[in-house]
C-alpha cells in the first residue's frame, strides 16, 4: 500500500449564521440546478466565525438530507468548536496554500551584502475539455477542473457544467453552470443566449430573469458583487 497526497476539487459552503435552515436552503438551490450532477457530491462546510454556536450533528444531517455528503469542516475554529466537531466524528480540514519555493543568494561586493531572492512557482497546467456537436436534451457534459468548449448548440433540457469557463460556439438553450465548485471569476460565453438557467459559482438566473435585450444574442455571463451580469459578446 502506498500513501500519496492528492488534490481534489470540492464544493465549499460558507456559513456565518447559527441558523442551519439557511444551509439547507443554499444546498437545495445548488441541488435543484443540476440534480444528477450534485447527487452525493462531497461538501466541505467552512465556518466563518469562531463565535458561532452550531449543532454539528444537526449540520451533518442537514447536508445529508439535501443529497450531499459532508466531507469535513474548515475555517478559523475555536478550541471549543474543534472539540464539538471531533465529538461528532467529523473531520477538521485545513485549507492548503500555494507553495512558493524561495532561494536566497547573498553576494558580498565591496563589503556590501546584497540579498537576491529567486522565487520558483509551481507551474499550473491549464486544461480544456472540447465537445464537438450539439448537446441534446437529457445529455450532460462536465469539465472537471478545467474550461469547457462546446462547438455547437446546447439544446433545451441539456446541461453543460465546468469548474472553469464555458465557451459555446452556438446557441445556449439548456442549462450552463460555470465555476461549479465555487470559482467566482468564471464566465459563460455564447453566441446566442436563450438559456433555461445560467449559473456562476452557484449564483444563477432563470430564463424569465434574463434581460430581453440579451436574449437571442451573443452574450457574456459573469459574476459581479454576487450578482449575475450580462454583457454583449464583441464581434470582430
Amino acid at each position: 500500500m502506498t500513501l500519496k497526497s492528492l488534490n481534489f476539487t470540492l464544493l465549499v459552503v460558507n456559513i456565518d449564521s447559527d441558523e442551519l435552515s439557511l444551509l439547507s436552503e443554499e444546498l437545495n438551490k445548488k441541488r435543484m440546478m443540476a440534480p444528477d450532477f450534485f447527487s452525493d457530491a462531497p461538501v466541505v462546510v467552512k465556518v466563518e466565525s469562531e463565535t458561532l454556536n452550531l449543532d454539528y450533528l444537526q449540520l451533518k444531517q442537514r447536508v445529508n438530507d439535501q443529497g450531499f455528503i459532508l466531507l469535513g469542516i474548515t475555517g478559523d475554529l475555536s478550541d471549543l468548536q474543534k472539540e464539538q466537531i471531533k465529538a461528532q466524528k467529523i473531520a477538521i480540514l485545513k485549507s492548503s496554500k500555494r507553495v512558493v519555493a524561495r532561494n536566497k543568494v547573498e553576494i558580498d561586493s565591496a563589503n556590501k551584502t546584497v540579498e537576491v531572492e529567486r522565487r520558483a512557482f509551481v507551474p499550473v497546467e491549464v486544461k480544456t475539455k472540447i465537445h464537438t456537436g450539439r448537446v441534446r436534451s437529457g445529455q450532460q457534459i462536465y469539465a472537471k477542473e478545467c474550461d469547457l468548449v462546446i462547438n455547437g448548440d446546447v439544446g433545451a433540457g441539456a446541461e453543460v457544467i465546468a469548474d472553469g469557463n464555458i465557451h459555446i460556439y452556438g446557441a445556449l438553450r439548456g442549462k450552463a453552470l460555470a465555476g461549479a465548485m465555487g470559482e467566482k471569476s468564471a464566465c459563460i460565453f455564447c453566441q446566442s443566449l436563450s438559456s433555461e438557467l445560467v449559473s456562476i459559482a452557484g449564483v444563477y438566473k432563470l430564463s424569465d430573469d434574463l434581460a430581453a435585450d440579451f436574449v437571442g444574442k451573443g452574450c457574456i455571463v459573469s459574476l459581479q458583487d454576487e450578482q449575475i451580469v450580462l454583457s454583449n459578446l464583441s464581434r470582430v
